[in-house]
């Protein structure tokens, strides 16, 4: 009779720890995944912000797109685009800009997109506007 108990004592035991550590690894794979967004969401915000750079080097906005649909500023490994080395080399970025849909000729609109070595993928679209008297770039909306 202790026998039988010891083992359905050793049985519960390994249950219960079999059951703690399935949650321990499905908890950090959650919290990696989660990284793993934000990085991506960082990094096509950075994208956005390298296009805007670009942007206040360009004078004439319509000519840029005019007659496209989409324009391709930025492409490449972000490491790379930043001149950094602390930098994930495997994070790749892309910035679209096209035309305001609504045909305001003084909006753009930027589409970056962002992928990780994780495989996860966040895009941001941002509006914008080149203020004629001063000639800043203003963001309309951001998304």
């Amino acid at each position: 009779m202790a026998l039988v108990t010891a083992m359905m004592a050793l049985l519960m035991m390994l249950a219960l720890g079999a059951g703690v550590a399935m949650t321990t690894l499905t908890e950090g794979t959650i919290a990696a995944n989660h990284r793993d967004g934000i990085q991506a969401l960082y990094a096509a915000e950075a994208g956005i912000d390298l296009a805007v750079n670009q942007l206040r080097t360009v004078a004439d906005w319509p000519a840029l797109v005019k007659g496209r649909d989409a324009v391709t500023l930025v492409d490449g490994r972000l490491a790379d685009l930043l001149q950094s080395g602390s930098v994930d080399s495997r994070t790749a970025v892309t910035v679209t800009v096209s035309p305001d849909p609504d045909g305001h000729d003084e909006i753009l609109v930027l589409q970056s997109s962002a992928i990780v070595p994780g495989g996860i993928r966040r895009a941001v679209q941002v509006s914008v506007r080149k203020r004629p008297a001063t000639g800043e770039i203003e963001r309309l909306s951001w998304r």
